[in-house]
């Protein structure tokens, strides 16, 4: 008889906090979309294009510098001694490594310009969706953006975009 009541007793209390889940408002929005709206995401863009553009230029002044130097190796390696012919691939060898690993710094280097640039925007935008999400009583906001792969199942979530690009100031159309 205990072992029932229990049970009957879980049920219900597992009953009941379903049913207050189900009263909870839900919402969502497409992140993703939201960003690529916001002015802050497209100068951030702009800077970092103008950034790697000045990183590829310098890269390939780089590997211009090791083409004439290979070329003026090769035409002029018949003159020359073999302790100059070391010399000369060894320094072909150094700048060939330098142009690698300036490579790698580079792309690390935007990589961090990245997250410099739009952290501050990313976090603009979640102090949006959570005070919106405050201000109208969501207990629940879900990302609906595509590269997310949020799955949004339920039909009583509301989109939330207006409100937040409210909040941002976000005019479109």
């Amino acid at each position: 008889m205990r072992k029932q009541l229990a049970v009957l007793t879980l049920a219900v209390g597992m009953m009941m906090s379903f049913g207050a889940a189900a009263q909870q408002k839900i919402g969502h929005i497409n992140a993703d979309e939201l960003l690529q709206m916001m002015p802050e995401t497209k100068a951030a863009q702009t800077q970092l294009e103008t950034y790697g553009k000045q990183l590829e230029k310098e890269l390939e002044e780089m590997e211009n510098e090791l083409d004439a130097k290979y070329k003026s190796f090769v035409d002029n390696q018949a003159v020359l001694t073999t302790l100059a012919k070391q010399s000369k691939q060894q320094e072909l060898q150094q700048l060939q490594q330098r142009i690698q690993e300036y490579g790698q710094n580079a792309q690390r280097d935007l990589q961090n310009k990245q997250v410099e640039l739009l952290t501050p925007i990313i976090e603009k935008a979640t102090t949006a969706v959570q005070d919106v999400a405050k201000e109208n009583g969501y207990a629940y906001i879900l990302d609906s953006s595509q590269s997310k792969a949020v799955i949004i199942a339920d039909n009583d979530a509301t989109d939330i975009m207006k409100l937040v690009k409210k909040k941002l100031g976000i005019v479109t159309e």
